[in-house]
C-alpha cells in the first residue's frame, strides 16, 4: 500500500459534489451494465442456449431473490486531527444495501448497490458495487459488468491482488467488505483436470480510493509536515484507450495439498506515485508477476507469496518522476491457539530496486523509505457466545519504520437481523514521514449498528 495526497474516490456516482468525477463514474456504470446487458443477449441466443424455449410459462425459472440492509455508522477523531470535516466526526453515515439475484436462461443476474449518505464530509451517493451476468458452461465461466475482484494470501497486505481498494472507507471504520472497490470488468475462468485459469480485462484504469485529506491527514514532502487539504491539482487518469486498458491473469491448482499459484498484470500502479513532465501527479505503467503457495502445516495454514513490480518507464531507477522497481515477499501462519481463539503472523518485505539511484535523483532524499521495509502483521480472534461475539484485534507494525497501526474491534450479533460493531483505528510513529506514522493524528473510534434483511 502507498498513500499519496492526491485523487479521489472512483466508481461512486456523487449527487453532490465533483460533477466532473460523477459524470466519469456514471459512464463507468453505464458501461458495466451494458456489458452484462450484451453477455445475456450473445448467450440468450438459440444458438448458444441449448435449453431455449420461447414459451416463458415452460421454462424452470429461479425468482428474484432479495437481500439487504440498512446501516448507520458514528466514529469520531481522538486526536486533534487538521483534516478539514466539518467536525470532529470521522464517521456519520448511513446506508441502505439492495442485493438482487436472478438466474435467466442459464444466466447467473447479480445486483448490489448502497444508498448512501455521509455527513462527515456532506456527500450522498449511490455506489453500485456489483452489476453482473454470468454464464458458466462446464469447464468455462464468463462473468461481465461491475465487480468485485480479488486474489492471493495475504490477510490485509496485497502483493498480486492489483484490483483497486477503498483505504478511505478502511480507515474509518465501514465494514471490512469496502476495503476491495470494484472494478468494470470482463472474467474468464477456465477449469481443467490439471490447472485453471482466470483472466481479467478491465477496459478502463480505475485506481484505489486513496486520501485525498478531506476527511484524513498525511506527510506532505513538499510542505515537510503533516497536511490536509484537497489537491488543487487533480491527477488525471490514463486516457481511455484500448492500450491503456488492464490485463490480470491467475494460474492456479493444488497438488499434494498444496494450493499454488502464479500471477501476471499489465496496468498502472493504482495511485498516483508519479508526476508528468510539468510535476502534476500521474500513474505510472506497472507491471507485476508472482507467486504464491499456501497448505495446511502442523495443525495450521501455511502460506508465502512474492510478486516483482516493473516500472517499464523507468527501468534503471533514474528517473525521479517514475516510482522504481519493487520486490516484495509475504509468508504467513494461522492456527488455533485454544479452543475459539486462532492467532495469525505475517512478515512482510518491500524491497526498492536501485535504491541509490533512488535517493542520488529523489527531491526529497530525507523522506524516502529504506530500500528494505519489514512489516510484522498478528491477528486475533476470539468466538464467544455460540459464536454471536467476536472479538479482534489486527496489529501492523514496522521494525524498521519503527511505527504501527491496530485496528482492534468487537462485533455482536443480536440475532438473524440485528448486529452492532464498534472499534478503533490507532496510528503511532516515532517520524512524520514514516508509512503508518503519518497517520498519527488520525486516531479515532466508531459504532456501527445494522439491520439485515
Amino acid at each position: 500500500m502507498t498513500f499519496t495526497p492526491f485523487g479521489y474516490a472512483q466508481g461512486t456516482v456523487k449527487i453532490v459534489k465533483h460533477p466532473e468525477r460523477s459524470r466519469r463514474a456514471l459512464r463507468r456504470l453505464e458501461k458495466g451494465i451494458g456489458l452484462s446487458l450484451l453477455l445475456i443477449f450473445f448467450f440468450s441466443t438459440p444458438s448458444f442456449a441449448d435449453d431455449w424455449d420461447d414459451d416463458w410459462e415452460d421454462e424452470e425459472e429461479q425468482g428474484i431473490e432479495l437481500h439487504g440492509f440498512f446501516e448507520m455508522g458514528v466514529g469520531t477523531f481522538t486526536d486533534n486531527n487538521v483534516a478539514k470535516t466539518n467536525s470532529d466526526l470521522s464517521l456519520a453515515e448511513l446506508t441502505a444495501r439492495i442485493e438482487l439475484t436472478h438466474i435467466w436462461n442459464d444466466i447467473d443476474l447479480k445486483l448490489k448497490g448502497d444508498a448512501h449518505a455521509d455527513g462527515a464530509v456532506d456527500e450522498y451517493a449511490i455506489n453500485i458495487r456489483e452489476a453482473t451476468a454470468k454464464y458458466s458452461t462446464g469447464d468455462l465461466d464468463i462473468t461481465a459488468g461491475r465487480q468485485v475482484l480479488t486474489w492471493g494470501t495475504g490477510d490485509l497486505l496485497f502483493l498480486n491482488d492489483m484490483f483497486p481498494k477503498d483505504y478511505q472507507s478502511f480507515f474509518a471504520g465501514r465494514d471490512l467488505e469496502y476495503l476491495k472497490a470494484p472494478s468494470d470488468a470482463i472474467k474468464l475462468g477456465y477449469f481443467t483436470k490439471s490447472v485453471s485459469v482466470d483472466l481479467v480485462w478491465m477496459p478502463e484504469f480505475e485506481s484505489d480510493v486513496y486520501l485525498t485529506g478531506e476527511r484524513f491527514s498525511f506527510f506532505s514532502p513538499v510542505a515537510g509536515q503533516i497536511v490536509a487539504a484537497p489537491p488543487q491539482i487533480a491527477p488525471q487518469n490514463p486516457s481511455e484507450k484500448l492500450s491503456n486498458s488492464e490485463l490480470a491473469l491467475r494460474i492456479y491448482d493444488t497438488f499434494n495439498g498444496i494450493e499454488w499459484a502464479l500471477y501476471g498484470y499489465r496496468g498502472f500502479w493504482g495511485q498516483p506515485t508519479a508526476m508528468d513532465a510539468n510535476g502534476n501527479p500521474t500513474f505510472a505503467r506497472l507491471n507485476s508477476y508472482g507467486a504464491s503457495i499456501r497448505s495446511s502445516i502442523l495443525g495450521g495454514i501455511a502460506n508465502a507469496e512474492i510478486s516483482y513490480y516493473q516500472s517499464p518507464q523507468d527501468k534503471d531507477g533514474t528517473n525521479l518522476r517514475i516510482p522504481n522497481d519493487q520486490i516484495r515477499f509475504l509468508i504467513g501462519y494461522e492456527w488455533e491457539l485454544i479452543a475459539k481463539l486462532s492467532m495469525g503472523l505475517q512478515y512482510y518485505i518491500e524491497h526498492i530496486q536501485n535504491h541509490d539511484q533512488l535517493l542520488n535523483n529523489s527531491m526529497f532524499p530525507q523522506y524516502e523509505q529504506d530500500q528494505s521495509r519489514h512489516l510484522i502483521t498478528t491477528r486475533l480472534n476470539y468466538r464467544l457466545q455460540r459464536d454471536t461475539v467476536n472479538l479482534s484485534l489486527f496489529v501492523f507494525y514496522s521494525p524498521t519504520d519503527n511505527d504501527n497501526y491496530l485496528r482492534p474491534s468487537l462485533s455482536y450479533r443480536i440475532d438473524d437481523s440485528w448486529s452492532v460493531d464498534v472499534g478503533a483505528n490507532i496510528f503511532s510513529g516515532n517520524k512524520d514521514y514514516t508509512f503508518w506514522g503519518q497517520f498519527d493524528k488520525n486516531d479515532n473510534v466508531y459504532c456501527r449498528v445494522r439491520f439485515s434483511y
